[in-house]
């Protein structure tokens, strides 16, 4: 009798809230973001840390000696510098705006497979994501175009991203319920209309998503210039502009010697690419608080077939 009643043994979750298991996850997860998190940290710190601080090196937590922003100073006193960036802003402002608008134009259009002739084309599109001619084919095809040394050459070519392309046409295909397009069709609206003011709407959270790794994948390209403008430095991106001032002496040598110029002590190299690398990201961390609402929801979209 006694032993019936005896109350159940109570697990350490049971009484505590938790066991060892959800101690070991937690000190594993955040260690882990430490790890991750303090390169880019040591960055930032380094890039504002006094010279006389940090030539001394070590472990750098917080800038012991004050906040100082000469290496700052000396990237945006530099012409090419901050030309450079101005032509990656742009660049990839207009060729995420024109990605997006050519990629879910054709996304939609092809995943209307009951019109003759876009299952052929959705072939012929996915073909090139396999396939391609090659770099000499494409620069003789770019010579013909007249886009050889010319701007445009990093914003067109990106216009329609195939892999994106896929995404888009799998959300339209699954994701957008028919009802709305036929209702829109029955107040008089045309395939422009049904598109534009229906299906762009509730496509926000995808469009956010993929506008924002487009705008990733513009912001860090410099493969476009070095192989097809490389002869006219005064088109120059930013991101190559980081590459050289990471490998090339030459370029390091022209940007501390700017900076003496201008009566600033001379800077040291390492803290310069710092400084350097926290421009290169600055942008793109700016622009992704505003899409983050969007960014959860949009990934998942597209991916999976109802």
């Amino acid at each position: 009798m006694g032993s019936n009643n005896r109350q159940p043994r109570r697990s350490m979750r049971q009484a505590l809230g938790f066991n060892f298991y959800d101690v070991f996850v937690l000190v594993f997860c955040v260690g882990f973001a430490v790890v991750c998190f303090y390169p880019l940290w040591y960055v930032l710190i380094a890039s504002v840390t006094p010279y006389e601080e940090f030539v001394k090196g070590g472990l750098m937590l917080w800038p012991s000696g004050g906040v100082d922003l000469q290496y700052y100073k000396t990237i945006f006193s530099n012409s090419s510098l901050v030309n450079s960036m101005w032509i990656s802003v742009s660049k990839t402002v207009i060729g995420t705006v024109l990605s997006l608008l050519v990629t879910s134009t054709m996304a939609y259009a092809v995943s209307k497979s009951y019109v003759k002739g876009m299952k052929l084309l959705n072939v012929l599109v996915v073909f090139n994501l396999f396939f391609s001619g090659g770099l000499i084919p494409q620069y003789l095809l770019y010579m013909d175009l007249g886009l050889i040394r010319n701007y445009w050459v990093m914003v067109l070519p990106g216009a329609l991203n195939i892999t994106y392309f896929i995404i888009m046409r799998n959300y339209f295909s699954y994701s957008v319920p028919t009802e709305l397009e036929e209702a829109a069709r029955i107040d008089g609206c045309n395939d422009i209309s049904v598109f534009f003011r229906v299906i762009i709407p509730l496509s926000k959270p995808m469009l956010a998503a993929v506008g924002l790794f487009i705008a990733v994948i513009q912001w860090n390209d410099y493969y476009q210039y070095m192989v097809f403008i490389a002869s006219k430095p005064q088109l120059q991106p930013f991101a190559w502009v980081l590459r050289r001032i990471l490998t090339d002496q030459t370029m390091m040598s022209q940007v501390r010697n700017g900076a003496m110029s201008l009566g600033a002590q001379l800077p040291p190299p390492m803290a310069l690419r710092m400084a350097t690398i926290i421009c290169a990201m600055l942008p793109i961390m700016c622009v992704y608080p505003f899409l983050q609402k969007h960014f959860a929801k949009g990934m998942m979209l597209g991916a999976v077939k109802e």
